[in-house]
């Protein structure tokens, strides 16, 4: 049995990651504190997608994945911007959710309270970004990523001398973690949201449906009074003395 077999698995994206035995995984994405509160703080907190723990090394991972190669290429700074920032939030939320986080029970890794309660005791920051570009463009994919990656490493060198940033496939082993194809699985969030989008299609489908049957009621009803109006009046009236009622007002009245 290797190092990885033991370890968490997590999907991210079209991805696979499994993380060292060893290490705590943390997504904040399945933390309702993080959701219902931190998230939308000062015009919205962002996360890294994995924040990894070791005890024994007392090393804290925060690792972002970005995959571009099925949409556009983001402008260099803007993504660079928002890249830092994401570190800046996920530092000041371990921070923060160590005081406040509840108890609870994610999807996926452990609490952010455990994790934010665990870090605190980390002597060492690493910081990755994993980035995959598409080919669209006027800079190969090699060439943007590393003029990404010198900008970065000028804003995050003073958190991580060693931050890492490259391609998603190439950076399996660069970090305690090795990286395979997820096929057709998903991440717990988005089957939460796949499962969360089936239930709202069939409550649509199902009042859709009652809806239908309401109104084939009231088409029957009006179908029904019409054909009572076509019959002429004396004919009702003789319908009704046979069916032994009056046939007269008074008598339909005490009815």
């Amino acid at each position: 049995m290797n190092e990885w077999s033991t370890g968490t698995s997590c999907i991210e994206g079209l991805h696979r990651f499994r993380f060292e035995a060893g290490y705590h995984v943390c997504r904040f994405e399945c933390s309702p504190f993080y959701a219902h509160h931190a998230q939308n703080f000062c015009n919205g907190c962002k996360e890294m997608d994995f924040v990894l723990y070791h005890p024994g090394k007392k090393e804290l991972w925060l690792i972002e994945v970005k995959d571009y190669r099925f949409n556009a290429r983001p402008k260099v700074n803007d993504l660079v911007e928002k890249l830092c920032r994401k570190v800046r939030d996920c530092l000041f939320l371990l921070r923060t959710a160590a005081l406040c986080a509840p108890e609870e029970e994610p999807e996926e890794g452990i609490s952010l309270r455990d994790m934010a309660r665990m870090s605190l005791q980390a002597k060492r920051i690493r910081v990755a970004f994993t980035i995959e570009l598409g080919h669209t463009g006027l800079f190969p994919p090699k060439t943007l990523l590393a003029t990404i990656r010198d900008l970065l490493y000028r804003q995050i060198r003073f958190i991580d001398p060693q931050m890492l940033c490259l391609p998603i496939t190439e950076s399996g082993g660069a970090g305690p973690w090795e990286i395979s194809a997820a096929g057709n699985e998903h991440s717990a969030r988005i089957r939460k949201r796949i499962e969360e989008a089936r239930l709202a299609r069939e409550s649509a489908a199902t009042r859709q449906r009652e809806l239908a049957r309401h109104r084939e009621r009231e088409a029957a009803k009006k179908q029904r009074r019409k054909r009572k109006s076509d019959i002429p009046l004396w004919k009702q009236r003789a319908q009704e003395r046979a069916e032994g009622k009056s046939g007269n007002h008074a008598g339909r009245k005490s009815i």
